[in-house]
């Protein structure tokens, strides 16, 4: 990795370990995401959780034997110990797994990848590790999520096209058996909360390469706040403020 990964690399460790001991009471949409991923994965024997965050159950998984949990932030894997003990607990990049080739049946990554600076480099390390026949199951935040965010003047990522996303898998070593990008909606009680879901989960982090060029919201006093609050109150909707993210859903298999 160059070395503006690193430090991209390191940015997004030190935000997701802070907020390790908080992050189940902000997941709304990680387990929304989870849900559609645990309902598509076959069985396998050596599960990778890649990006694990504090850890997820695979119970329901037939034949399963092994999870290996990576993640970037140590303080993750502190709470995925307390939580999960009986996982292999492993710090590290999805773009450079320190893992053997051909030494996992499948690999599960939920709303992670996102944050990664060569995307294809991470699905060519996925397929590294996958044995023959195995497979990868992935949701990835993509284009135009946030939007609400951003027509209010806040700074958001800039996140990968649904195509771009598929032409990181290789037609020659991967098959496809899923793709869909669909809307996922969360919603609030109100502005600030909105804003603290995002980084409850450590993800208030923007790529200062990728960030939009539109106008930043300059936030000078009180009544500054309030006019915000009142122009996201336009967008209200029965069920609270909406947050939207376009989340794109990957079921690959390796061919060989």
């Amino acid at each position: 990795m160059n070395k503006g990964s690193n430090g991209l690399s390191q940015r997004v460790a030190t935000c997701f370990s802070a907020a390790a001991d908080q992050y189940h009471s902000y997941d709304v949409l990680q387990q929304q995401t989870a849900k559609r991923l645990l309902a598509q994965m076959s069985p396998c024997k050596h599960l990778l959780d890649i990006g694990a965050g504090p850890g997820t159950s695979f119970t329901h998984l037939n034949g399963l034997e092994q999870v290996t949990s990576l993640d970037i932030a140590p303080g993750m894997l502190r709470i995925l110990a307390t939580n999960f003990p009986e996982y292999l607990a492993v710090c590290g990049d999805a773009q450079n797994l320190p893992f053997a080739s051909a030494s996992v049946n499948g690999i599960y990554s939920n709303v992670a990848l996102q944050w990664c600076d060569d995307l294809e480099l991470a699905i060519s390390e996925a397929n590294r590790v996958l044995t023959a026949g195995g497979e990868i199951n992935l949701s990835i935040v993509a284009q135009d999520s946030l939007y609400q965010l951003r027509d209010l003047g806040f700074k958001i990522n800039q996140f990968i096209a649904p195509s771009r996303l598929l032409a990181c898998f290789d037609t020659d070593l991967w098959h496809i058996e899923v793709c869909e990008t669909q809307a996922v909606n969360v919603y609030f009680s109100d502005l600030k909360a909105m804003l603290q879901s995002i980084k409850g989960v450590g993800a208030a982090i923007v790529k200062p390469a990728k960030a939009t060029n539109l106008p930043q919201v300059t936030l000078r006093g009180r009544k500054d706040w309030q006019a915000l609050q009142a122009k996201a109150e336009l967008s209200r909707a029965p069920e609270g403020l909406p947050l939207t993210y376009n989340i794109s859903f990957i079921k690959a298999r390796k061919k060989r």
